[in-house]
C-alpha cells in the first residue's frame, strides 16, 4: 500500500470514527473499537484527547443516548450540531446547505444522521471521500482519485474548517467532562491537523474563516457536473 493511499484509509477511518461519536444513535461498543483503533495511530494532543474520549465513552456506555441528548438534540440550551448555526455573516447559510446538498448528490450519497449540514454528515462525507481516493489510488485510476481529493479539500476549505472547531469549542464549555466533549477535541485536532496540511485557514469559536479566493463561481463542488459517474463504484 501506498504512503498516499495508507494515508487516505487513516483520514477515512478517523473521520467515520467522528461521525458515529456524534450520530445520535451511536453504538458504543462499534466505537469504542473505533476509538482504539485511531488512537492507536495517533500521537501528541490527538491521542490524549482519544485516551479521553475511551474513558468517557467507557463511563458513559448505557447513558450515551441520552448524553447526546441532553448536550446535542433538541432540548433548550443543546449545542447546535448543523453547519447552518454556525454561518458566517458574510455567507448565506442556504446557499451552504444547497452546497452540501450537491456534494451529497454528486457522490450518491444519502444522509444517514440527519441533515446535509449536519456534524455526523459531514464527517461521513468526509470519510468516504477519503475512501474513494484511496479505492482509486489502489485500482490506478489517477483522475478519479483526484476527483476525490480535490472534492474532499474543498469540503475541507468551504465547510469543515469554517464550523467544526467552533463546534467543538462549544461543546467542550458545555459539558467539559463528557465522552462528547472529548470526542469533540478530537475531532477539532483532527480538522485542525487536516488543514495544515493541505493549507487552508480555520475558524474558532468567534472568529471567521477568510474566504478562499474571496468569488464563489457557482462551480460544482466535486469538479464535475453534479450527478456525476466519474467518482466511480462506491467501495464496500
Amino acid at each position: 500500500m501506498s504512503d498516499a493511499m495508507r494515508s487516505a484509509v487513516e483520514r477515512a477511518h478517523a473521520f467515520r470514527s467522528a461521525a458515529r461519536a456524534f450520530a445520535p444513535r451511536a453504538d458504543p461498543e462499534a466505537l469504542a473499537a473505533d476509538l482504539a483503533a485511531w488512537r492507536a495511530r495517533s500521537a501528541g494532543a490527538l491521542e490524549q484527547t482519544l485516551a479521553a474520549a475511551c474513558a468517557a465513552l467507557g463511563a458513559a456506555n448505557a447513558q450515551l443516548a441520552e448524553q447526546h441528548e441532553q448536550l446535542l438534540g433538541t432540548r433548550a440550551g443543546a449545542v447546535a450540531c448543523r453547519e447552518t448555526a454556525y454561518a458566517d455573516a458574510r455567507r448565506i447559510a442556504p446557499t451552504d446547505l444547497a452546497d452540501l446538498a450537491g456534494f451529497l448528490c454528486a457522490f450518491g450519497v444519502e444522509p444517514a444522521h440527519g441533515p446535509p449540514d449536519h456534524v455526523a454528515t459531514e464527517c461521513e462525507l468526509a470519510s468516504l471521500l477519503s475512501l474513494k481516493e484511496a479505492y482509486a489510488l489502489g485500482e490506478g485510476w489517477s483522475e478519479r482519485a483526484e476527483i476525490a481529493r480535490t472534492a474532499y479539500e474543498r469540503l475541507l476549505g468551504d465547510h469543515l474548517a469554517r464550523w467544526l472547531p467552533r463546534f467543538a469549542a462549544r461543546v467542550v464549555a458545555a459539558a467539559p467532562a463528557s465522552f462528547h466533549a472529548a470526542a469533540a477535541a478530537a475531532l477539532a485536532e483532527l480538522v485542525s491537523a487536516e488543514a495544515v496540511r493541505i493549507g487552508i485557514a480555520v475558524a474558532h469559536d468567534g472568529e471567521l474563516a477568510p474566504d478562499d479566493d474571496g468569488d464563489d463561481d457557482g462551480a460544482p463542488v466535486c469538479g464535475v457536473a453534479s450527478g456525476c459517474t466519474l467518482a466511480g463504484p462506491r467501495p464496500a
